[in-house]
């Protein structure tokens, strides 16, 4: 076996690197400053959940839902986001949270008295649509819905 490196005999078991089983179950969020109130009272429900949040910045509005919830193939816009503000002042994308999840982030965020308005789930369908478009759509269908309450993640 001349010109074959030859492997490393294992080492101890931390070593071994182990590739997670998917992405992390996470919640991004715009307009809900971690230093405001609501933006505390929302963040602490996910981190109760064992939730990631993320937040989403206004040069990153471009970048695919996917790039957020760290899905293989997405990446961070090239350049930054330079458009329009969204149509929504506070927002809560969702990824990779099970139904039962999301029932219980309801659920947690009305007993803590910050349920946010527009939110959405990550799908097929929209991780490959910008956040802000996500965004606006969002507000579009609640503003024809009534845009009130807290009928379920959009």
């Amino acid at each position: 076996m001349a010109g074959r490196p030859r492997k490393k005999a294992a080492g101890s078991a931390g070593s071994k690197k182990v590739k997670p089983s998917g992405p992390v179950p996470c919640a991004v969020l715009w307009g809900l400053d971690p230093s405001s109130e609501k933006g505390a009272a929302v963040r602490a429900v996910l981190k109760d959940m064992g939730v990631v949040a993320r937040t989403a910045g206004y040069e990153r509005l471009g970048d695919a839902a996917g790039a957020f919830a760290r899905l293989p193939g997405f990446r961070s816009a090239p350049v930054p986001y330079a458009g329009p503000e969204p149509a929504v002042g506070e927002f809560v994308l969702l990824c990779g949270l099970s139904d039962a999840q999301v029932n219980e982030f309801l659920a947690r965020s009305r007993e803590a008295g910050c349920v946010v308005g527009p939110k959405a789930l990550l799908t097929k369908t929209n991780r490959a649509w910008p956040l802000v478009r996500l965004m606006d759509a969002v507000a579009a269908e609640h503003a024809q819905m009534g845009g009130g309450g807290d009928s379920g993640a959009d």
